[in-house]
């Protein structure tokens, strides 16, 4: 969490800018339905995937673990009546966020920062719409390479292989699972494939 409070102020390269874009694009892509009246995000750091999903006339709830993000977050969206952000342990609080089911629930490159993305993801479901969706985007499986100093910046897994983001699937019975690289980012340390998987409740 240090780490991301340190670096919230100077978050939103333009890198990290085309890279949330082509990312929502791709997610919406995905979508059958293209408007979703409430969205919750995990991870959303400085807004930068979910702004391209906020409209309007939805509802959009931000939930991160850094301070630091949030206040971010919140300087840039405090016009918008219908967005809020919650401070918010994934792992060790209750999600008693909103009265109303979320049908689209989004993270990016926040899964690999869970101690058990199994367990989130069940609490996920448990605050879906009927036939609402997740759509989770992160690293696959690399060696443990992508972070220069995966213990301070909170990694507790080195991306996740197609079997085991199909293994939540089955595990917690969501109707329709889906999944492909959608990004390859690259590193002097190598080479890592970002994977977009979608979940039907």
């Amino acid at each position: 969490m240090t780490h991301f409070n340190q670096m919230a102020n100077s978050w939103d390269t333009q890198e990290k800018i085309n890279q949330n874009k082509a990312y929502s694009e791709k997610i919406k892509d995905n979508l059958q339905k293209k408007d979703f009246q409430n969205i919750l995000e995990i991870g959303c750091g400085t807004g930068l995937l979910g702004s391209h999903f906020i409209n309007q006339q939805n509802n959009y709830l931000g939930v991160d673990t850094s301070p630091g993000m949030l206040e971010v977050f919140d300087q840039k969206f405090n016009h918008y009546p219908n967005v809020r952000s919650a401070h918010l342990n994934l792992e060790d609080q209750e999600f008693n966020l909103s009265e109303n089911p979320f049908d689209l629930i989004l993270s990016s490159m926040a899964f690999h920062h869970l101690i058990d993305p199994q367990k989130v993801l069940f609490k996920l479901k448990q605050l879906l719409s009927r036939d609402g969706i997740i759509a989770i985007i992160d690293l696959d499986e690399e060696p443990g390479n992508f972070h220069p100093d995966s213990k301070s910046m909170g990694v507790h897994h080195f991306g996740f292989s197609h079997l085991t983001t199909m293994n939540w699937s089955e595990n917690l019975h969501f109707k329709k699972y889906s999944r492909e690289i959608i990004n390859v980012i690259k590193k002097d340390s190598g080479e890592f494939p970002v994977f977009l998987a979608t979940y039907l409740n």
